[in-house]
């Protein structure tokens, strides 16, 4: 499978399946901004409260073939493998389908994520193997601290003023000095690159 990223802000996601298994990609796909729907004639406690909150729309019923119409974005996580092929069966060929409990059927699989900020690392075993994605996920939890949080959106800041203010035959190597370890723990060494860049002690 190709590894992409996909921008689910303002898209339309259908959840079939109102269980854990539902629970915990519904709780992932929040953090996308994504505008969710779920059908199931019933839901755990969880997914009824974000209902309730209006961060998604619950739909108390059995699922039917034109609810996923104009869904960007369908995950299959019912307790019925029949059911939830039938729903792989029945989707628009250039949708994309994730079936929770059978992900050959689907035409994508969500992997392991970790989140420092804007670094994410996503860890699959295409299916193979679960448990091991989740061992590696705890591993890059501990390989990569919250520091990379701060440490990215430095770099992002930095990055825009090299773009915006720096002659172009200068940015390569102010880049390259950017990822130097040293400005990963220490905020006061940001601080003064950061300071020296904004008074364009750089340009010529």
């Amino acid at each position: 499978m190709y590894p992409i990223h996909v921008d689910l802000s303002g898209k339309e996601v259908v959840v079939a399946g109102g269980g854990p298994v539902a629970y915990r990609k519904i709780r992932d796909l929040l953090k996308e901004k994504a505008i969710i729907t779920v059908i199931s004639i019933d839901a755990v406690k969880e997914i009824q409260e974000l209902h309730e909150q209006s961060k998604l729309t619950w739909i108390s019923r059995e699922v039917k073939s034109n609810d996923f119409e104009k869904a960007f974005l369908i995950v299959a996580a019912t307790n019925l493998n029949e059911v939830n092929a039938e729903i792989a069966n029945k989707v628009n060929e250039n949708q994309l389908i994730n079936v929770a409990d059978q992900t050959q059927l689907g035409n994508f699989i969500i992997p392991s994520v970790v989140r420092r900020g804007k670094l994410v690392l996503s860890v699959s075993t295409s299916g193979a193997s679960p448990s091991l994605s989740i061992l590696i996920k705890k591993e890059l939890q501990q390989m990569y601290s919250k520091d990379y949080e701060s440490y990215l959106e430095f770099l992002f800041e930095c990055r825009t003023i090299i773009k915006n203010e720096i002659p172009k035959i200068k940015r390569k190597a102010l880049l390259t000095e950017l990822t130097d370890p040293v400005f990963l723990h220490d905020v006061n060494k940001r601080y003064g690159y950061k300071k020296t860049l904004l008074n364009k002690k750089f340009v010529t």
